[in-house]
């Protein structure tokens, strides 16, 4: 009997592992988010950031989908953007300035292990403006 795999079964293997690493890395962002938003404490949370967040034609609880973003991953960050059903405007701009700065505490340890210490830091903040710069040119283009 030839036990080796076929290319089907190993591609629909392939597929439930991944579908495995979506299911944990995002549904918890995306309940957790939720959950804040009709709960109200995302709001109250975000009450504070609402002139900032207009810089880029964002609201407030935009916020918490940028910070999941920059501070976990790209995934965390469609979860939560996902529960605060934004306009596709919206979503635009947040993915050019993620586009840019994302993952950056992981990617920052990689850059210390490259470059050093300082020029990492100088990089991630580089990285952090030119995201920001960028979103709010692509908002302005938007109208």
């Amino acid at each position: 009997m030839n036990t080796t795999p076929t290319p089907f079964k190993s591609a629909l293997a392939r597929c439930g592992r991944f579908l495995l690493f979506l299911l944990r890395g995002v549904l918890p962002w995306y309940v957790a988010s939720h959950l804040l938003l009709t709960s109200g404490w995302l709001a109250k949370a975000a009450s504070h950031l609402g002139g900032f967040m207009d810089i880029w034609g964002l609201p407030p609880e935009a916020a918490a989908a940028v910070a999941a973003g920059m501070g976990a991953n790209l995934y965390a960050a469609a979860a939560v953007a996902a529960a605060l059903g934004l306009s596709w405007k919206q979503l635009t701009v947040m993915g050019v300035m993620l586009g840019v700065a994302h993952s950056l505490p992981v990617e920052h340890a990689v850059l210390v292990e490259l470059v050093g210490k300082a020029r990492a830091a100088a990089l991630t903040t580089t990285r952090i403006v030119v995201g920001a710069i960028a979103g709010w040119a692509v908002s302005i283009c938007l109208g």
